[in-house]
């Protein structure tokens, strides 16, 4: 990844969609390391390079069903079996000449074509075994050929691909035993608030801590690793120390970005010189978000105390940060239909937890940003536009990382 050598205008109060493109660009300037990994250790990893198949896929021709391996018109004399493994030269197949054949096996020259077990009968004769079709074969039926499906040194898999594993079925019969995969990106957790008890139940003035055992999942889920987890307190010279500690890249911080009086990530953030990139944006929950840069080249993400707002603003800003980071396009939601009419009479986008059913989307209870229930249920999270939207609409989603 390259460094970013400009600083772009902060954006204050952008949409949902600007801030998404602004915080994946922000993602791409950071540095990522390498990893060389085996294949069974590679999933849900971001390759590094592209893979091109190294022979021909397949690399042999073969038959595509059990049957037989015929040439020309039936009725055919039977030879000998060929099965899956084979490895040594085929002798030519002559004309009226059948071997039984095993899927994968691979076609002696001269195939015209597979007649499957089903659409074939065998029977005794003066001539010896013979085999007749109860339905011809059309030529070239049921053979694969070699490189039908890549050619050698074709590209298979291309950087920034995230590895499923259809993808690392493709990557082994193309023949790699490892491949190069971008290292989580390493994000350091700063959590703020003289009011948080980290466990048990909370006492009267305290509250319960959501984000310890929430967060550091959220961003393996997204493709990074939380290093450290610091719990700061509510002052300036605490919230700077918290930062000025920091190594990571990514710096996720929670709580104190609006402007009441126990609020310093802003201080905070012009006290260590750093530059912010966006200054808020128009959605709801969540709309205090804050991404800056400091001056080391890290990012700092500063999401809101309240915990429903934290976690949708997490969903919408650090995972396009961490999908810049691993060279990977923006995550892209669906659309889904409404089951009921949704309000939003702001002029921002509301992010409305929901639940899914052959209806549509309907929202969950428990809607308010300091609260979790209801996203705790949800299946998805649907994006309503301001001035609402009517049962049956169709409304953006917005990804999500768990």
């Amino acid at each position: 990844m390259t460094t970013a050598t400009t600083l772009r205008p902060a954006l204050h109060h952008a949409s949902l969609s600007a801030a998404r493109t602004v915080a994946h660009d922000e993602g791409r300037s950071l540095d990522v390391g390498l990893d060389v990994v085996p294949l069974h250790a590679a999933a849900g990893r971001t390759l590094a390079h592209d893979l091109f198949a190294l022979t021909d896929l397949p690399h042999y021709a073969s038959s595509a069903m059990d049957g037989w391996a015929v040439c020309g018109e039936g009725p055919w004399q039977l030879g000998d079996a060929i099965r899956a493994g084979t490895s040594t030269a085929l002798e030519n197949l002559a004309d009226g000449m059948a071997r039984p054949i095993a899927t994968g096996a691979p076609i002696p020259p001269g195939t015209t074509a597979i007649l499957r077990r089903e659409l074939g009968d065998t029977r005794w004769t003066a001539d010896g075994m013979r085999l007749e079709a109860l339905s011809s074969p059309m030529p070239g039926r049921d053979l694969r050929h070699r490189a039908e499906e890549a050619r050698h040194g074709e590209p298979l898999l291309l950087a920034g691909t995230v590895l499923s594993a259809p993808r690392l079925a493709l990557a082994a019969v193309a023949g790699y035993d490892e491949v190069s995969v971008l290292a989580p990106p390493a994000v350091d957790l700063v959590l703020l608030g003289d009011e948080l008890r980290t466990s048990g139940l909370p006492a009267n003035g305290r509250v319960r801590d959501a984000f310890l055992p929430s967060l550091p999942a959220a961003v393996a889920a997204a493709g990074g690793r939380c290093d450290h987890v610091v719990l700061g307190r509510d002052s300036l010279d605490a919230t700077v120390a918290a930062l000025s500690t920091s190594r990571a890249p990514l710096i996720v911080t929670t709580g104190g970005t609006a402007h009441g009086p126990a609020d310093f990530v802003r201080a905070a953030i012009d006290a260590l010189g750093a530059h912010i990139v966006l200054d808020g944006v128009a959605m709801r929950p969540g709309h205090p978000v804050l991404l800056a840069r400091l001056e080391s080249g890290a990012l700092l993400l500063a999401l809101p105390g309240n915990p429903l707002a934290a976690m949708l603003a997490f969903a919408g800003l650090g995972v396009p940060v961490l999908d810049g980071a691993l060279g990977r396009p923006v995550a892209v939601g669906h659309r889904v239909g409404l089951a009921v009419d949704v309000s939003n009479a702001s002029a921002s986008t509301r992010l409305v937890p929901c639940t899914l059913s052959d209806s549509g989307a309907t929202p969950t209870p428990w809607q308010g940003s300091g609260m979790l229930r209801g996203l705790a249920m949800a299946s998805l999270v649907a994006a309503v536009p301001p001035g609402g939207a009517a049962a049956g609409d169709l409304v953006e989603t917005l990804p999500l990382p768990w």
